[in-house]
């Protein structure tokens, strides 16, 4: 049989050949995304896949062959790791959703782009005098193209691969070079295997990379002097929702259990999921009064009001009434329509895949104190993005709250993890999740394992998190104070 197969493939044509290279290869990378949490076998994967990518680069004659392995790779990846935004379809109706699916396969092929456009780009330098080079520059060049149109055009910052790090113990790296940096050392390696045999430099300089990529092993955990511990104990509480749609108004049952099981938790803080109160103008006041003005500060997500059409994702400090954050990035498809000619595209069909009709805050935020401690809030998607983590010097807590009971794949839920998990240790901060549906839990980079340990109060689901707030101090964030200092 073995025979057989290999008979078959050496009489496939040679472009035959790179698309199935290229296929494979964003299939692997697919594949190790399901198995992200499973350390070594996701970055051997994430690995494996782009060799097989950068294989096909290698065997293509022509630029054009390039942009076609480059597209292939890049409509696998796509298909197979973000498959979950169809999930917004289910607010369609079924004749809605054929048009709803082609524009969300739009959006994937948006996201293939940058891997088409390297292909070509591998493909022009593989005939100039930079070719003996080309596989010191596949990880550079991918990573800044995808960057430029994943990132600054579509404003989708998911595929950075130092995610495939973030909870394992190479995912010291990120305290260095963050999620986006640290993702270039695997992607080398995979370039000097992809090349093996190809370009003499390439198996060197993969060998070189792997060595550079288990030095993380030695790295330290925590990159400040010790200060004196004031551990904080915060308490997560989870609730199972009962129907997935989007509704105005708020379900009193299931915020007297949030109540109820507030009154249970012995913690410093407590802390309830992304928009719990979905009517935060009518109940925010009614549940203050509720829970009195003495206790555990509670912090809870809610949907305020604008002052335009619409409303505001926050998060609120329950016993005050007050609003502490308002969320700044959405959701794609599911709070807003990334780029204008898809939006436009919407509006001609007549669609409308929005869970929640919500505004971005564009205002700065300082951020809440509490006893001292700065409260770094994360609203659900806004864990994809390092710019909104201020590298202060003062003692901080991320807290990252979500709702992804919306979203029911698993992999959403564990990209969502390794992504809060890299801003903890790009950073050196504790992180805690509070998300429905999703993981809840607590993450130490000093310890770099992930607490998810939980207790049932009722209905409810309860953390404990006893976590030390520490100021950020890693190299990485010391990079962004200087990057972001005002003259």
């Amino acid at each position: 049989m073995l025979t057989a197969v290999s008979t078959r493939w050496r009489a496939l044509p040679e472009p035959w050949k790179v698309a199935a290279w290229a296929g494979a290869g964003g299939l692997g990378v697919g594949a190790s995304a399901h198995l992200l949490l499973v350390f070594p076998v996701n970055v051997l994967g994430l690995v494996a896949g782009f060799a097989c990518h950068f294989r096909a680069l290698a065997r293509s004659p022509t630029p054009r062959v390039g942009l076609r392995a480059g597209a292939v790779f890049g409509g696998t990846l796509a298909a197979s790791t973000l498959y979950w935004l169809t999930d917004v379809l289910q607010v369609l109706t079924p004749g809605e959703r054929i048009a709803g699916g082609a524009v969300v396969g739009g959006f994937l092929l948006l996201i293939s782009l940058p891997y088409a456009l390297w292909g070509w780009a591998a493909g022009r330098l593989s005939r100039s005098a930079l070719s003996p080079w080309l596989p010191l520059l596949h990880a550079p060049g991918l990573v800044l193209t995808q960057a430029l149109i994943h990132d600054a055009w579509l404003g989708f910052p998911w595929l950075h691969y130092g995610y495939w790090l973030a909870l394992g113990p190479l995912g010291r790296w990120l305290g260095i070079l963050g999620a986006q940096g640290a993702g270039l050392l695997p992607l080398c390696v995979a370039a000097g295997l992809g090349g093996w045999g190809q370009t003499p430099r390439a198996a060197p300089m993969g060998g070189m990379a792997a060595v550079v990529l288990c030095l993380g092993l030695l790295l330290p955990a925590r990159w400040a002097a010790p200060t004196e511990p004031r551990p904080v104990t915060i308490a997560t509480i989870t609730l199972p929702l009962a129907e997935t749609g989007d509704s105005v108004r708020d379900d009193l049952s299931l915020l007297s259990r949030y109540v109820a099981a507030t009154r249970e938790a012995r913690a410093d803080w407590v802390v309830w999921p992304e928009s719990v109160i979905r009517d935060g103008g009518m109940n925010l006041r009614a549940l203050a009064e509720v829970l009195g003005p003495r206790g555990a500060p509670v912090f809870a997500g809610a949907l305020l009001p604008a002052p335009a059409a619409g409303r505001y994702n926050a998060l609120v400090e329950l016993r005050g009434g007050q609003p502490v954050y308002y969320k700044q990035k959405l959701v794609p498809f599911s709070e807003y329509v990334p780029s204008q000619p898809l939006r436009q595209l919407f509006a001609v069909l007549e669609l409308n895949t929005l869970k929640t009709n919500v505004s971005a805050w564009q205002s700065p935020q300082r951020a809440f104190a509490v006893g001292g401690v700065a409260l770094r809030p994360l609203l659900c998607y806004e864990v994809a993005f390092t710019e909104l983590v201020e590298p202060d010097e003062r003692p901080q807590v991320l807290l990252n709250i979500g709702n992804e009971h919306w979203f029911r794949r698993r992999l959403l839920h564990r990209m969502t993890l390794a992504m809060g998990v890299a801003r903890a240790r790009e950073y050196g901060l504790p992180l805690v999740r509070a998300v429905t549906e999703g993981y809840s839990g607590s993450f130490e980079p000093d310890s770099s394992g992930w607490s998810g340990t939980t207790a049932e109060t009722g209905s409810a689901t309860l953390h404990h998190a006893r976590v030390t707030p520490q100021p950020a101090a890693t190299p990485y964030s010391r990079w962004r104070r200087l990057l972001t200092q005002r003259p």
